[in-house]
């Protein structure tokens, strides 16, 4: 499926969940089509929106839960992270599809490896450099969660040498794209000069008022669904 065709069907799904946020049916009618046609990106879709956003019988779910599995099978990248992802925590097998499911081409999959890295909360090492290096190759195709990470470990010199430019770098392309927590962390910086950021009250307060806006916008996100995680799929 391409991404524009994407686009048009999840902006679509949106707006049928505004309508009726519980409405599975008029969802399944819409990607089902693409499905019939044997769409692996259609399907692992279908399958994760109707099992993490909906709530559909235990027969749909069944059918939802085949259809992730196919699509796993088959290598799609993020039907194998949305699977792996349903495990418990301490699980070493979801762990190992985790790593499979970056190693792919899963952005989801490649911040989260970022994260458990750098954080060490997982099954695997704990490795700051590789989860410098499994956020940057998510942040390099504009996860902006990982580009926010990214940059902020740059800025304490965590898995890499401490890079104030680099650091900005990233923190300012996640905040172009909107990251609340982005904006409030260069707004801090800017204000107190913190880890050796030059001070700016003006950046400062204009990260202030970028981060109110991306507040707002955060909160209204709250009051409706979006599938922008399934638009952070490949």
């Amino acid at each position: 499926m391409s991404t524009s065709r994407k686009e048009r069907v999840l902006a679509a799904t949106e707006r049928l969940l505004a309508r009726d946020r519980y409405n599975w049916r008029a969802v399944q009618r819409l990607w089902q089509p693409l499905v019939d046609q044997g769409d692996l990106d259609a399907k692992a879709c279908l399958a994760h929106l109707i099992l993490w956003y909906l709530s559909a019988p235990d027969r749909i779910n069944n059918q939802m839960r085949e259809h992730l599995r196919d699509a796993a099978q088959s290598g799609h990248a993020d039907a194998i992270y949305w699977s792996c992802r349903r495990g418990k925590d301490g699980d070493v097998a979801a762990d190992q599809e985790l790593l499979r499911a970056g190693e792919l081409g899963s952005r989801g999959a490649q911040r989260d490896l970022g994260a458990l890295f750098a954080t060490g909360n997982w099954t695997g090492p704990k490795d700051p450099a590789r989860g410098v290096y499994w956020y940057r190759l998510a942040a390099e195709r504009g996860h902006v969660d990982a580009q926010y990470n990214l940059g902020f470990m740059y800025i304490l010199g965590e898995g890499t040498e401490a890079d104030i430019n680099e650091g900005l770098r990233w923190l300012h392309l996640s905040a172009m794209q909107g990251d609340w927590c982005a904006r409030r962390l260069l707004a801090d910086l800017y204000r107190n000069g913190y880890y050796g950021v030059p001070k700016s009250i003006e950046e400062a307060k204009r990260w202030e008022h970028l981060q109110s806006l991306a507040l707002a916008k955060l909160r209204n996100k709250r009051t409706r669904i979006s599938l922008d995680e399934l638009r952070e799929s490949y």
